[in-house]
């Protein structure tokens, strides 16, 4: 029973009102008002709507049924249920009450099992009645998402407090013929599918609604309409020759960014303009994606395309590895090498990662070339084996998506011989942002317990190194090139190095340091301790054959 319901009694009989009141009290009701006649019951009704009516027929001046007529006149009897209750239970003045709106009728004298049952169902079937109204009000009743009422109240929200977030529209241009041939059932339960397909790659954060007869949103908080973005929209448009089909041949999509940068267009423009720009591309089209603003439009564009093409070159064969070596104190023995990615373009040559990787790094095509690069580190340290110095060790760079997928060290346990394993560290660099703290610090004591050293790279250039010193378990620092370069002539930054150096080596960490190109600054990091040394002017980046070389292999 709902304690919090509201109801009013209306009956000129003053013990009667007290008879019912107080049954309505026994069944647990405390919001009950009293009327004496249909005149004073219907100016409490206009005043404030209660949730259920007892109502008596005969009244003097305005009887029950006078007060029935005029509640449906003025629109009341829709969503306020009433129960007549009265001595005369003539079928005339009964039947005239049911076709008046009234939900029941009670004869006097009142049974309290029978009142009970009836109040009970009465406004039981009153919140099943509003469940469904705030359903239908939020949500498209064929297909279960949220509908464009919903959509449009969440981008207010978002645009409200300025957050970032991408808007996708797809439009499915059968969705129409579809419904007339096969009914609308087969219609929404494509683009139920096209839901379940686009989950696949949301977040939880992510919004899907259905926004028009043939037409899905997907909203994106903190998400810019990139390259990324746009290969995942594809690939949601692509056929899926797992069960789908082509669900989703004939559909086109648009991308609409917010905030927009003109401060005056809402949530309603911003949905407009991306279902709009997704009805003006052809399904027939090689390109059935577009990002509505065309100033963000070819930079997408040109950002897939090379992602496009190292996924292709990782296919073929045409990355590859170069080695950069790392020397001792004295700069005389080779202790180690840093692997770095190359790509043998078969029309531009070989490329350095910086011409490849900034259309890469934000896709899952990362987690692929981290496991790629880690592989064939691992075979190249087998082919050197008979050559190693015992405290050799291959450094190889992670990125945040090698590390956040969890994968990482079970791939380099399955594709790392364990004699290798003393010869690898592996390389966090702090320029990658640390979303997930504690699964990076798991992913790292998985790797460190497999016998696998890791670094700190480019340290002391990331947003918090000395908390990342304490956070993750590493064993060795790499100090960046900034503070390395020019080191004899700036007194601020020798004493910086030095400081660094120090803090590693009370915390019994090792040191390399990276970026060495002139003889003066390689003179310094020489004088502050036991450290290792990298650098252009101790040796470049070489195919393995040369690095073998110089190790006397």
């Amino acid at each position: 029973m709902n304690a919090d319901a509201r109801v009013l009694v209306v009956d000129d009989n003053e013990n009667n009102r007290f008879m019912l009141v107080r049954y309505l009290h026994r069944l647990g009701f405390r919001q009950i008002a009293e009327a004496d006649d249909g005149t004073s019951a219907l100016e409490r009704i206009r005043e404030s709507r209660p949730d259920l009516v007892l109502l008596d027929v005969i009244m003097p001046d305005m009887d029950g049924v006078q007060m029935l007529e005029v509640l449906r006149r003025e629109g009341h009897m829709g969503d306020m249920p009433v129960i007549v209750v009265s001595a005369h239970d003539t079928s005339e003045i009964v039947v005239r009450c049911i076709e008046l709106g009234a939900e029941d009728y009670l004869t006097k004298p009142i049974q309290t099992p029978m009142l009970r049952a009836r109040v009970t169902a009465i406004l039981e079937k009153r919140r099943l009645r509003e469940i469904e109204l705030e359903f239908l009000t939020h949500f498209d009743p064929d297909t279960r998402l949220p509908n464009r009422h919903a959509l449009i109240e969440r981008i207010e929200r978002m645009l409200a407090s300025g957050r970032r977030f991408a808007l996708v529209a797809i439009s499915c241009r059968n969705h129409g013929s579809i419904a007339l041939s096969s009914g609308e059932d087969d219609a929404s339960a494509r683009l139920r599918v096209l839901n379940d397909r686009i989950q696949a790659s949301a977040l939880p954060t992510d919004i899907v609604a259905r926004v028009g007869d043939g037409t899905v949103a997907w909203l994106l908080p903190d998400v810019f309409p990139d390259h990324v973005l746009l290969r995942a929209v594809e690939e949601v448009l692509t056929s899926d020759p797992r069960g789908s089909g082509d669900i989703a041949s004939d559909c086109t999509a648009a991308i609409a960014v917010g905030p927009s940068p003109d401060a005056g267009e809402g949530a309603s423009e911003l949905l407009r303009l991306a279902m709009s720009e997704a009805m003006r591309v052809s399904p027939e089209s090689s390109e059935r994606v577009l990002i509505a603003d065309p100033a963000l439009r070819n930079e997408a564009r040109e950002a897939l395309a090379v992602l496009r093409d190292v996924e292709r070159a990782l296919a073929n064969g045409e990355l590859l590895l170069y080695f950069q070596p790392i020397f001792d104190r004295d700069a005389q023995r080779l202790v180690g090498a840093e692997a770095l990615l190359r790509w043998m373009h078969p029309v531009r040559g070989l490329l350095p990662p910086g011409a490849f990787l900034g259309a890469v790094e934000a896709s899952p095509l990362m987690e692929a070339i981290d496991l790629w690069v880690v592989a064939t580190a691992s075979e190249v340290l087998a082919s050197w084996a008979e050559c190693l110095p015992e405290d050799f060790r291959l450094h190889v760079n992670l990125t945040a998506h090698g590390i956040m997928s969890g994968r990482l060290a079970g791939h380099v346990e399955q594709v790392v011989p364990m004699p290798l394993r003393r010869n690898l560290t592996l390389e966090l660099t702090e320029r990658v942002h640390v979303v997930d703290m504690p699964a990076c610090v798991g992913a790292l004591q998985q790797i460190r317990a497999l016998g696998i050293q890791v670094a700190l790279d480019d340290f002391g250039t990331g947003f918090s190194s000395l908390s990342h010193i304490n956070l993750l378990p590493c064993d060795l620092l790499k100090i960046d090139r900034s503070f390395v370069t020019g080191v004899l002539d700036d007194p601020k930054r020798r004493r910086l190095l030095s400081s660094l150096v120090g803090m590693a080596q009370a915390l019994e960490l090792g040191v390399v340091a990276e970026g060495i190109e002139h003889e003066d600054d390689l003179r310094v990091l020489q004088e502050l301790g036991p450290l290792q040394l990298q650098g252009y002017l101790l040796g470049r980046p070489m195919p393995a054959g040369e690095l073998l070389a110089r190790m006397g292999g």
